[in-house]
């Protein structure tokens, strides 16, 4: 049987899921918990308002003892108590679904990014994918878990409240209705500018994120050319303009929240001194008087607490549209479909392969046309933007083809499943990336269950024994940020070693030759071409002299072979 408190659930977690994904999924019931909570708390505090000024009635008009009104004291502590517990139940499950949904974009945030793979990451600023990955993915979580159960509450809870006023007391009614009629239009305004201020605050923010990991990054750079003061006074003038931001939206916030203070202590002064004059006058009961007045305050606390945690919460807005854009964007690579072909040799073939990226003007990759039979080393040669790297990274599925396809034994690479796929390929990527771990740490990402042999024998392969030697401890030396003690060719080293512990059938080697000196060259290529032997190989290189143990070159943008 369907409810009308799943149907809401349901319809909730379908509008988060159209804006954020599968983080809707997450929050439905936490969300229906909160409201339900905050609606119990408003019941609980008529229920207590009824019951305190029965108790003042009778004890005061009718000098009723302890024994009299012994019910009603019972129930206004079961009331106070109840009260209580829903507020408690209330945190909790808006807790939860803040944790619930920070979780999930943080998830999603990741699994897009390794999606749309390094191509993507290139064009993006890291400082800011970071900020947006944190604070932004915590700052939505805040105005899902948060702001939107108080923003139900705030127009449920006090119609609920006036038609008990009502029914109780109409003249209240038409007095407290008035005053919050007067809420939404103020609101309207304030919220409209606090959104327009918290999104310059959150731009600003993320702007400064991105600059000063820049500016670290880069240190380096600006230490050699005298210009460290550069990027002290880029980030100080960034900080001033965050800092007049952000005064600007509390100024707003200070302004919202004093307006609806004003609203509801106006509202509340005025139905006291109407009853009071009322009261005096024998036109309403002490009772009326007294259950009225304590309520009154509940009409507005609801629209108060939204105001002050859309405040809170405003920069979820913003960050929930760049996670939105994030992670609804798609990879455009394949993420699901067939099974790929079976272990064993593959066969590639590439026909009129184009890539275009969204910053350039030019295809990367212009219409590549290539057949690689099975178990043979094919070596692209081309200058720099010829689409060398283009060409690997759209066989291992990190960017979509705008045209043409890119077949492995007759089957399209696009109807394929991604993971599986990826897991017979050995990639080593033009720029490697060394993790601050060890260099054991760093061998065993590629295959965490290799035994000690295979480790040995991919070091060996991959001429890292010396290196390791070098190093003070070893395999176990904690190699640093970015791999920092290591020089770039140790970097490829390490690379290699990873994509002979991951193994594969398809084996992709980017510039791994370019940064080692002849004789270094000459060795790898021995080691390498042994393990090579059965795969097909497609290895990308600026110059016939850096291909490392192939059988045919082929140069892009000629029909010249090697």
């Amino acid at each position: 049987m369907t409810t009308p408190s799943s149907r809401w659930r349901r319809r909730v977690a379908d509008a988060i899921d159209r804006r954020l994904g599968s983080a809707g999924r997450a929050v439905g019931g936490p969300l229906a918990a909160a409201v339900l909570a905050g609606a119990g708390q408003s019941a609980a505090v008529v229920v207590q308002a009824v019951l305190l000024a029965t108790v003042i009635e009778r004890s005061l008009e009718h000098g009723a003892g302890v024994a009299s009104v012994r019910g009603p004291l019972i129930g206004l502590g079961v009331a106070l108590a109840a009260r209580g517990l829903l507020g408690w139940v209330g945190e909790w499950a808006a807790g939860r679904a803040v944790v619930s949904v920070t979780a999930r974009l943080r998830s999603d945030l990741l699994t897009a990014a390794l999606e749309r793979g390094p191509s993507w990451l290139a064009g993006e600023r890291a400082g800011e994918l970071a900020l947006t990955a944190t604070s932004g993915a915590e700052a939505v979580g805040v105005y899902v878990g948060r702001y939107l159960p108080q923003l139900v509450l705030a127009v449920l809870a006090p119609v609920g409240v006036l038609a008990w006023v009502g029914a109780t007391d109409w003249i209240s009614l038409l007095l407290l209705a008035a005053l919050v009629a007067l809420v939404p239009p103020t609101m309207r305004v304030f919220l409209r500018r606090a959104a327009e201020a918290t999104e310059r605050e959150w731009r600003g923010l993320s702007s400064l994120s991105a600059h000063l990991l820049e500016l670290v990054q880069g240190l380096p750079t600006l230490r050699a050319f005298g210009r460290v003061d550069y990027g002290r006074r880029e980030v100080a003038e960034a900080s001033e303009r965050l800092r007049r931001s952000t005064l600007r939206t509390l100024r707003v916030a200070f302004l919202s929240s004093l307006s609806l203070e004003l609203l509801a202590g106006l509202g509340t002064g005025l139905v006291a001194m109407v009853l009071g004059l009322r009261l005096l006058g024998g036109h309403t009961s002490l009772y009326v008087a007294l259950a009225v007045l304590l309520v009154s305050p509940e009409v507005f606390l609801p629209l108060r607490r939204a105001s002050a945690e859309f405040h809170a919460a405003a920069a979820g807005r913003t960050a929930g549209e760049r996670i939105a854009a994030v992670v609804a964007g798609g990879s455009g690579t394949p993420s699901g479909g067939a099974a790929p072909p079976g272990v064993g040799a593959v066969g590639v073939s590439f026909e009129g392969a184009t890539v275009v990226y969204a910053d350039r003007a030019s295809p990367a990759l212009d219409g590549l046309t290539l057949a690689i039979e099975p178990g043979r080393r094919v070596a692209l040669v081309g200058p720099s933007g010829s689409g060398k790297s283009t060409a690997l990274h759209a066989l291992v599925a990190l960017v979509p083809l705008r045209a043409g396809r890119i077949l492995v034994d007759g089957a399209d690479l696009a109807s394929l499943d991604a993971a599986a796929w990826r897991a017979r390929v050995a990639w080593v990527p033009q720029r490697p990336y060394v993790f601050s771990g060890t260099l054991r740490e760093n061998l065993a990402l590629a295959n965490p269950g290799a035994d000690p042999a295979a480790l040995d024998a991919a070091v060996a392969v991959a001429g890292l024994g010396e290196v390791a030697r070098r190093l003070p401890d070893g395999l176990d030396t904690v190699l640093g940020e970015r791999g920092a003690t290591l020089s770039s060719g140790e970097r490829h080293r390490v690379a290699i070693a990873r994509a002979v512990l991951h193994g594969g059938d398809l084996v992709l080697l980017d510039e791994v030759g370019s940064h080692l000196d002849p004789d270094a060259r000459d060795r790898l290529a021995e080691t390498l071409g042994r393990w090579l032997a059965g795969r097909t190989v497609l290895l990308a290189a600026h110059h016939p002299d850096d291909v490392v143990a192939a059988d045919e070159v082929v140069v892009l943008g000629s029909a010249v072979r090697a």
